[in-house]
């Protein structure tokens, strides 16, 4: 979408301002009749209105002073229909004056140079059909965009006035009609032209005359749903006319010969698609002087290229899809001088001829017959930097393997039997930093198609040292670590059968494993060698009783879930002695268990996380007394604290609490410098707990959610603060949202959530507040005029009776303002530094 901007910086949401500005100009007001238009009909500023009204009447041109006649307003809202109410305000303008420059008022207003009607309201379809000229008004558009499928047959007026729109760039036309208009030639400045048109019977010559055309995308059939390609058009001699043309997209018609046509010299992309009937392409094809890009699809008819490709010169991307009678193609066309990239997706073509050395960098083997005379002319691919193996085991072996591409760098492999000899000497590769071993997935059937392959490459334990290895979907796949290569960055396993701990050690930087159970963690720790390791939720063998002393280098781990028999932790901390993430997930069913907690004091230790515990607080004061220079603590799903334990954490900043219903009491904690408090699901914390947050001075981030349902109001200490951020809900109670919020002017983000209760207008004082969230609200009063004050940079709302879909606007106005509402709350975590 092409925005419009004003030379001033006119804005008639900011009136004053702007009329200000127009007024200092020099030929005011002849130049800016239509800025005092728009003003005069939207402002509420009545001294504004008055005179911006007298000047019309007066002054103004005939075009403007009949519009004028309408009592219509423009409005001022911003929301999901407001859009549509300018465009229909702006239409019954024009209807009363045809001399008006509507292109001129819907940039001032809409702030666009781009027109669609697709799928406009029903309102502003008809105010087109009942006055086909008003498109024409709107000369001076950058670009259009039409669909006709669901519009009246009287539509095809106004399509008539297409060619009227003499600024246009760019115009994108989805049409059931047979005809489209004419005289073509009259849009002097098109550039790109999209026409989808599954019952047009013929070409108007206006379009050969598109001398400026960069860009032709012809479709026979809509972009979405079942159409049948074209019958009609099947000449296309008329292409070589467009002689400015660079890229041509040409499809869904059922031609069957294409080999007299003779395309546009100057084109440098082409794409032919679901020309499913179609036999010969055009002898000349060859000939392209400045092609670079080639794509090919869903042409089952088609048996053989024309002679002419193999005298391509400039061709660097190639794409061959769904060709399923294509069976034989000359080498030189695929690989030709200046080929990068060759794809060919359910197609089984095999090269013939003379093989030339390559520039070809990347390759997707989808059939065995062509990984085949690659390898056996590996000579001639001296260049290629990507591999992706995509199918079967050719039926014979090829004289060289993988390890002829001594540039390669990424590659993809196929799981499949009897392939491994392809990765024989892949080790020579010095070059290789990026593999990906994979199964396939046949989404049909809901299963994995290659399920029964068991082995893993045993070629890569002999390379040096990679970058990324990523092996996943192979459910039958058994991942001896002994197969691994010698040193790897960053290794993720996901989805496979088994890994087992070999004897060799090996060494990565960023372990993860996922949906993939380890045979023996002791033996897999003894020979791993990692910085940071994340073994998943399949790995929590909690009897399992962990040697520390055996593992492999333990100063190295940075981060360490910790869940398997908990007696063994005093170990840990002494053995994982570098250690500054630490997650202990207790075995809740067995508090005894839970009681053999550590006396060791580990210095290093700065982010903590409790989860799952079912046992004495005495024992969770014992490990914090333990580990002094914590700065993250957080107590997830834990039965038996009532009361967080007396002890004093100098250094948290972070403390949540998670799921953990037993928590009452936090006044035994002394937290100096505690910055953000989060409390998530804790149905016990009540109003003691919140006041004991309160005195935390130094808190900056305060998020309640989910507490106790007794609770009835929130402490009014917590407005002491000097929070950047708050957040509270009302899930399933009768709370109300706090009125001494309105004091609280360090607040730069506020969230509320399901409250059902007036908006207090005491929050419009929040003059300083940039970030508001709303959510699942239902404000029982309308919102007060006072909120027209705030300055906030997004109001985020969702799921709330606020919407302005179902309730009406009037109501929420006053805090919508001139702000536009941000919908999508799916995010808010990330993009408006809510989640802590």
């Amino acid at each position: 979408m092409i925005l419009a901007k004003h030379e001033f910086g006119f804005n008639f949401y900011e009136d004053e301002t702007s009329f200000e500005k127009i007024k200092g100009c020099k030929n005011y007001p002849e130049d800016f009749y239509y800025e005092i238009f728009v003003l005069a009909k939207s402002t509420k500023n009545k001294q504004i209105r008055t005179e911006c009204a007298n000047i019309i009447k007066k002054q103004a041109p005939e075009a403007l002073q009949l519009a004028f006649k309408s009592r219509k307003k423009i409005t001022t809202i911003q929301d999901s229909q407001s859009f549509n109410k300018k465009l229909i305000t702006i239409l019954e303008y024009g209807v009363l004056s045809e001399d008006l420059d509507l292109c001129k008022l819907y940039t001032l207003v809409c702030k666009r140079l781009t027109l669609s009607l697709e799928y406009r309201s029903k309102e502003v379809i008809e105010l087109f059909i009942e006055t086909p000229r008003l498109l024409s008004q709107f000369n001076g558009i950058k670009e259009l965009t039409i669909n006709t499928s669901k519009q009246k047959e009287g539509f095809s007026n106004v399509v008539n006035n297409i060619t009227q729109l003499t600024s246009l760039e760019k115009l994108e036309l989805e049409i059931d009609y047979k005809y489209i208009p004419e005289e073509l030639e009259r849009l002097v400045n098109l550039k790109e032209f999209i026409l989808a048109a599954p019952n047009l019977v013929w070409i108007p010559v206006g379009i050969t005359k598109l001398k400026t055309l960069k860009k032709l995308e012809f479709r026979g059939s809509f972009s979405f749903g079942n159409d049948e390609p074209n019958p009609n058009i099947v000449n296309f001699t008329w292409l070589k006319e467009l002689t400015s043309l660079k890229h041509l997209r040409i499809g869904s018609f059922t031609v069957q010969d294409l080999s007299n046509v003779e395309l546009p010299a100057s084109l440098k992309k082409l794409e032919l698609f679901r020309l499913e009937n179609i036999t010969a392409l055009p002898e000349t094809l060859g000939h392209l002087p400045k092609l670079k890009t080639l794509r090919l699809s869903g042409m089952r008819e088609l048996e053989h290229f024309p002679a002419s490709v193999s005298e391509f010169k400039t061709l660097e991307v190639l794409e061959v899809i769904h060709l399923s009678k294509l069976k034989k193609v000359p080498a030189s066309f695929i690989f030709g001088p200046n080929i990068k990239c060759l794809l060919g997706f359910h197609t089984e073509f095999m090269p013939y001829g003379e093989t030339p050395v390559t520039k070809l960098k990347r390759i997707d083997f989808t059939h065995p017959e062509l990984l085949s005379f690659v390898l056996d002319n590996a000579l001639s691919f001296t260049n290629l930097k990507e591999i992706e193996i995509n199918c079967d085991a050719p039926k014979r072996r090829s004289a060289h393997t993988l390890s002829a591409f001594k540039k390669l760098k990424n590659l993809k492999y196929r799981l499949a039997h009897h392939l491994e000899w392809v990765l024989e000497g892949v080790h020579e590769c010095k070059k290789l930093e990026d593999v990906l071993i994979f199964g396939i997935y046949d989404a049909t059937n809901a299963k994995m198609t290659n399920a029964d392959v068991a082995n893993f490459p045993q070629a890569f334990s002999r390379i040096e040292h990679l970058q990324t290895l990523k092996v996943h979907r192979a459910k039958a796949l058994v991942l001896n670590t002994d197969y691994l290569p010698i040193k790897t960055d960053s290794l993720t396993i996901t989805d496979i059968k088994v890994i087992e701990p070999g004897v060799e050690d090996f060494e990565v930087n960023h372990i993860k494993v996922i949906d993939t159970p380890i045979t023996a963690l002791q033996k897999f720790y003894s020979v791993i060698r990692a910085k940071k390791m994340k073994l998943g939720d399949e790995n929590r063998v909690k009897n399992e009783i962990l040697d520390f002393d055996n593992f492999k280098d333990p100063e190295n781990i940075k981060n360490f879930i910790f869940n398997s028999n908990v007696k063994g932790l005093d170990k840990a901390l002494k053995a994982l002695c570098n250690l500054q993430t630490l997650t202990i997930d207790f075995n809740k069913d067995n508090a005894e268990q839970n009681n053999g907690l550590t006396a060791y004091t580990h210095h290093n230790l700065k982010n903590l996380t409790i989860k799952n515990f079912n046992g004495d607080t005495s024992v969770i004061k014992l490990l914090l007394e333990h580990t002094p220079h914590l700065e993250f603590l957080e107590i997830y799903d834990c039965v038996g604290l009532a009361d967080l334990p007396k002890v004093t954490l100098n250094k948290l900043k972070t403390l949540k609490l998670f799921y953990s219903d037993d928590i009452q009491s936090i006044e035994n904690l002394t937290v100096p410098n505690i910055e953000l408090f989060k409390v998530l699901f804790c149905d016990n914390f009540g109003y003691n707990a919140m006041v004991t947050a309160s005195h935390w001075k130094t808190l900056k981030f305060l998020w309640l959610e989910h507490i106790s349902k007794d609770l009835e109001t929130y402490p009014e200490t917590i407005a002491d603060l000097n929070l950047d951020t708050f957040f509270i809900d009302g899930f399933l109670t009768k709370r109300q949202i706090p009125k001494w919020i309105g004091r609280m002017k360090s607040l730069r983000v506020l969230g509320i959530e399901q409250f059902y209760c007036p908006l207090p207008e005491e929050l419009a004082e929040l003059t300083q507040l940039k970030i508001m969230s709303i959510r699942g609200c239902d404000f029982t009063e309308q919102v007060s005029d006072k909120f027209k004050n705030l300055n906030l940079e997004d109001l985020i709302y969702r799921y709330s009776k606020f919407n302005g879909n179902n309730m009406k606007s009037s109501k929420f106005y006053a805090l919508a303002g001139n702000k536009i509402l941000k919908e999508d709350f799916d995010n808010r975590d990330e993009k408006y530094n809510l989640y802590c």
